[in-house]
């Protein structure tokens, strides 16, 4: 290229390396260019997803995007940006002295207030139109910037937030940062691009006289936003898109190099998608399964439409949920409905079990041949052996290889696509908590990605009536968000209220064109299947197997339930105590453990406050005593104290269940442990089609008395503590209410029934708790009104930069504020973890413990412990300045000890074992 007609746009560095040589900033916006194209090459489906939100057609959608990315680096022209490597501006800019400004405004904002703000580029082409002779007609200001700039923010966009074109309420000044003949060069790059990649403006500029295709280009921009970070993302990989500062045509270095690297770059990466199964039929997906349920049965024949759906699955617990969503799910992928699934699950535990239960039959989800990438996604995957273990390196590429990886492992994920939870969701499989599709709909870095990785997803949530009214409503978000990129979800609840299934179907159809569909049945099992214009509930019968009928019993003293205990325990029978706190589980634990008649080594604890490898060895323990395989010999004359953790998920049997009162739903759902299982009489299981030879299962409840006239204590005095747990004393003596009236219940038949007694608003409280359950109904709906404060809003597209704060961190769920910490035994003067092996034994060591009454550790410190802190803080990756580490010494009394104080500096004395936990 000759010198004296090299464009001005050369005399700027992208990328720079440690050893000195650097990558142009053109080619960088080429490669990132190039990594798009690659993707909406091969993906199809990509394609008709971006053609569908924003109505422009495939022919003209590809050049306009792939223009736009090219884009997304103007921010790097501005002065206060290239100054930042001195010696490289110098060399680019010789004889030009460097113009002393500060990087106080990052480029990613730079690049829009560039195009935005006064003497910007939007006003340049706006009324100069792109430099070309012909076929360019500048149109209106108002015209071109509804077309334009919902694109520009979202390629500007690309390091995880909308872009600011203002600090604080002065607006960012181009002139500050950059120099005119920056503004010269920017120009003169968009104006190149605009002629290599051709986007075709005029169509768009004539179609956007009209207000639909303005909301469809708003809409378009959650979708591109997160494909501009990915590009980014894989056009910065320098071990691919090596530094190159050798000056060559635009159209060379794309051809050369830009797309050579970034086949490899996306190749490499695995995030193109694997190809689906045709359909197949449900022995194909569950070979095990032999016996099919009659949901299961439903979901392997409901006629399958080709637009987003919503299908809620309300059904007993045994009933088969998981399977029939997974058949859903699959049908929904063979019918070109998605390319992938995300499971959300309520906690970690539970998403580590649904990957272990995936791992056996994800891959039958794809074409044979394929090799489709599952990821775990929470915060404590790395914990997982079986998780780790699926990592590859790079997609092995011949036969020989294909076979060595199948004998080394079941499950498989690409490296790249397992580094970082934000990609997790890119997969072509993922199964986590459900906090991470959330955080897709909440104003937190990185968003746009996590959107981007559910977009092709069919979403399934299990449980979802198990969150709080915040919880409940970015939910309600979510699944409008999931319908609006044109995905489909499916819902599981055993216990799902009316007019909460009625908030879910509104939700769905909210960015959806047709009129409200009314829900009318209430019926249960039940089936919801919705769509824009359609809505059918389908009554479903349940398998006989999980028919039954649950009494119920009150107990009205922790000495009754004692007794009840030890009557079990002398006919040898097993039995679980689900108490409603920690506290009240650690003492009735205590309070048996007294009796002459329990043995120490049948009796057993389980909560939720133990350090984590603790955590995972009580509950590897508590499933192999009560799960579904245990026999008569393990499970006999054993008990189990234990909180909420066994109410949920966990593939629990016992002889004998008592649960202290908690509302109606939880109880059903505590009592799907009591009896799970065919067993003979002595507790040894039964095959499948046999019939359960135990007596008929009995839920005892300990609860205040029962009264229509209930004082406003009437639950606290009974539990002071749990009273906090469960606020709405109304729900409670509700529950309390039908429980009485009808002792007990009979599943499926009384399900309804129960919900909406409890739930519906029909009953009337009594007066002396009316005002405790309003505080607790003002509370709900205070938690709802910041969940709508807090998430992102569909219509107004990615650009809600009001929404972003740098130093705000949005939360998934509310409740008590908590922070981790990290137990470490303080002995010779030297602080080792509580857990002393494997690879991450600080982790191992952890638990969440409340901010308020665990803030900080005593100021009364040993001597030497203060440096050994600083030390450790200082020496250990895992850690932080705000990392708290909780230094426990060995008393005389041979407990393990420490002083913290609490949020008003009020010093508590703490003690941790493996068998009781932390008990403060």
């Amino acid at each position: 290229m000759n010198e004296d007609n090299v464009p001005s746009y050369f005399k700027y560095w992208g990328k720079t390396s440690k050893e000195g040589s650097f990558h142009l900033l053109p080619y960088h916006c080429l490669d990132v260019a190039a990594v798009g194209k690659i993707q909406l090459d091969n993906n199809p489906f990509l394609v008709e997803s971006f053609k569908n939100i924003s109505g422009i057609e495939k022919k003209e959608l590809k050049n306009i995007v792939i223009f736009f990315l090219a884009l997304h680096d103007l921010g790097k022209f501005a002065e206060s940006f290239q100054q930042l490597v001195p010696i490289l501006r110098n060399r680019l800019w010789p004889g030009d002295k460097i113009l002393k400004t500060n990087y106080s405004v990052r480029h990613d904002n730079l690049g829009y207030v560039l195009w935005n703000n006064k003497g910007g580029l939007e006003q340049h082409f706006q009324t100069k139109g792109f430099g070309l002779a012909s076929g360019y007609k500048p149109a209106g200001k108002s015209v071109f910037r509804n077309v334009l700039k919902p694109w520009v923010q979202t390629v500007t966009g690309h390091h995880g937030q909308p872009p600011k074109s203002r600090v604080g309420t002065s607006k960012i000044r181009i002139k500050d940062h950059f120099r005119a003949h920056d503004v010269e060069s920017a120009i003169s790059f968009v104006t190149e691009c605009f002629i290599f990649f051709n986007p075709d403006f005029d169509s768009m500029l004539r179609e956007c006289q009209s207000e639909c295709p303005r909301k469809n280009y708003k809409h378009a921009s959650w979708l591109m936003a997160g494909f501009s970070v990915l590009c980014d993302w894989l056009g910065s990989d320098r071990e691919i898109f090596h530094p190159c500062s050798q000056r060559m045509p635009l159209d060379q270095y794309w051809t050369d190099h830009a797309i050579p690297g970034a086949r490899q770059a996306v190749f490499q990466s695995g995030i193109l998608p694997a190809e689906t199964a045709p359909e197949k039929k449900f022995d194909g997906l569950f070979p095990k399964i032999k016996h099919r349920t009659p949901l299961q049965m439903k979901c392997c024949e409901l006629p399958m439409a080709g637009t987003p759906q919503l299908l809620i699955l309300e059904d007993v617990t045994g009933a088969g949920k998981t399977e029939a969503a997974i058949m859903l799910a699959h049908r929904l992928l063979a019918g070109g409905q998605g390319q992938g699934i995300y499971l959300g699950l309520p906690t970690m535990a539970t998403a580590n079990a649904m990957y272990e239960r995936m791992v056996e039959s994800y891959r039958c989800l794809y074409r044979e041949g394929s090799r489709p990438s599952m990821v775990l996604s929470h915060g404590a995957r790395h914990l997982s052996e079986i998780f780790q273990k699926s990592f590859l390196m790079a997609q092995p590429s011949d036969k020989a290889d294909n076979e060595k990886k199948d004998e080394t492992t079941s499950a498989e994920c690409n490296r790249w696509l397992a580094d970082h939870r934000k990609k997790a969701l890119l997969a072509d499989l993922g199964v986590g908590t459900i906090d991470q599709a959330l955080l897709g709909v909440l104003p937190a870095r990185h968003q746009s990605l996590r959107l981007f990785g559910l977009a092709n997803k069919v979403l399934i949530l299990d449980e979802v009536h198990a969150y709080d009214a915040y919880t409940g409503e970015l939910l309600n978000r979510l699944i409008e968000f999931q319908a609006g990129l044109g995905g489909s979800v499916i819902l599981l609840s055993a216990t799902l209220a009316k007019a909460q299934r009625q908030k879910l179907i509104d939700a769905f159809l909210q960015p959806l064109t047709g009129a409200p569909q009314v829900i009318e049945k209430e019926a249960y099992p039940l089936l919801t299947h919705t769509m824009a214009g359609h809505l059918s509930e389908m009554p479903i019968q349940t398998r006989p197997a999980v028919e039954r009928r649950v009494h119920a019993r009150f107990l009205h003293s922790e000495d009754q339930v004692v007794e009840k205990i030890r009557e079990a325990v002398e006919k040898g029978q097993c039995v679980c105590w689900i108490r409603n706190t920690v506290t009240d589980a650690r003492d009735a634990w205590q309070l048996i453990s007294d009796c002459k008649w329990m043995a120490d080594d049948r009796l057993h604890l389980f909560h939720s406050r133990y350090a984590l490898h603790d955590r995972l060895s009580i509950e590897k323990e508590v499933m192999r005593l009560f799960g579904s395989g245990s026999t008569h010999p393990i499970r006999q004359s054993r008990v189990l104290v234990a909180t909420q953790v066994v109410e949920q998920s966990l593939d629990l049997d016992f002889d004998v269940l008592v649960s202290d009162l908690a509302p109606i739903d939880l109880l059903i759902q505590r009592a799907g442990r009591l009896k799970r299982h065919l067993r003979n009489a002595q507790g040894d299981p039964l095959p499948f089609d046999s019939a359960d030879q135990r007596s008929a299962p009995i839920l005892y409840v300990l609860s205040p008395q029962i009264t229509d006239e209930p004082a406003d204590d009437w639950y606290k005095s009974i539990f002071p503590k749990a009273c906090y747990v469960y606020p709405h004393t109304g729900i409670l003596w509700l529950t309390s209410q039908i429980l009485n009236r009808n002792q007990g219940w009979k599943m499926p038949d009384d399900a309804r029934e129960l919900i909406e007694y409890v739930y519906g608003g029909e009953e009337e409280i009594p007066v002396a708790l009316q005002a405790l359950s309003g505080e607790a109904e003002g509370e709900e709906i205070g938690k709802s009104d910041m969940a709508r404060f807090n998430a992102l809003k569909w219509k107004k597209g990615y650009a809600q930069g009001e929404k972003w704060h740098d130093d705000a961190v949005f939360p998934t769920r509310t409740g008590e504020e908590t922070h981790t910490a990290y137990l470490a035994r303080w002995e010779s003067n030297r602080l080792l973890p509580w857990v002393a092996h494997g690879d991450y034994p600080w982790d191992l060591s952890s638990l969440n413990v409340s901010k308020e009454k665990m803030n900080r550790l005593s100021s009364d410190k040993a001597p030497g412990l203060s440096e050994a802190l600083v030390r450790l803080l200082e020496q250990t990756e895992r850690f932080n300045e705000f990392s708290f580490i909780l230094p426990l010494s060995l008393s005389a009394d041979g407990q393990w000890q420490a002083t913290v104080e609490d949020i008003n500096s009020k010093e508590i004395k703490v003690a941790y074992c493996g068998k009781k936990g932390l008990i403060s």
